[in-house]
């Protein structure tokens, strides 16, 4: 009988552990830590050279009336060829965004002088000029240029990788009619970077 007693108080000593086991809570850590890690969207470039002196790449640094020119390293009246190459574009985008991008270029109204006006279309008339940027690895210069207008203009380039550098180059058509002024007229070019999505 003992050894059944025995056998009956293990059990209920197994019973009660196992309780008492069960019964004990579970430790948790009482907070726990996330790391947020945030890389920003960083737009940044530089262009060299930063002037054009029109018709002043190979030819007088005049300008005539309603005649293109080009800021093609190789002749201010020579047309990029096709596909355009990094030796026909004057400037160099320097990008270090960290992002895709796409890029616009604006060409303002000149000042001072006879003060010709961007007519937004890309064709000269009567006191006003036409404008153009392209890149190199255009296929196409006719139809791969973009007008470039005073503001609004279409992307010059779209989807530009991250920290990848791009040559360029402007075309100006002059006014049609004579000059009634032989001062310095000046544009401003204003290239920017939009993040592309």
């Amino acid at each position: 009988m003992s050894r059944f007693m025995d056998k009956i108080r293990l059990v209920l000593v197994l019973v009660l552990l196992l309780f008492l086991v069960q019964a004990v809570p579970v430790l948790a850590a009482p907070s726990v830590t996330v790391t947020v890690n945030a890389t920003p969207a960083y737009l940044s470039l530089t262009i060299a050279p930063d002037t054009w002196d029109v018709n002043g790449i190979t030819g007088s640094g005049v300008v005539g009336t309603n005649t293109t020119y080009y800021s093609n390293p190789l002749g201010d009246i020579l047309v990029p060829s096709d596909p355009t190459v990094d030796g026909e574009c004057r400037f160099t985008i320097t990008n270090a965004s960290t992002v895709a991008t796409n890029i616009t270029v604006n060409f303002a109204d000149f000042v001072g002088g006879d003060a010709i006006t961007n007519g937004d279309t890309g064709s000269n008339g009567a006191a006003t000029f036409g404008a153009y940027s392209w890149n190199s690895g255009d296929t196409t210069y006719a139809t791969n240029r973009t007008i470039a207008k005073t503001a609004g203009s279409d992307y010059m380039h779209s989807n530009l990788a991250a920290t990848t550098n791009i040559k360029f180059g402007l075309t100006l058509q002059t006014q049609t009619n004579a000059w009634t002024s032989g001062v310095l007229m000046q544009a401003v070019v204003t290239v920017t970077l939009t993040q592309a999505y």
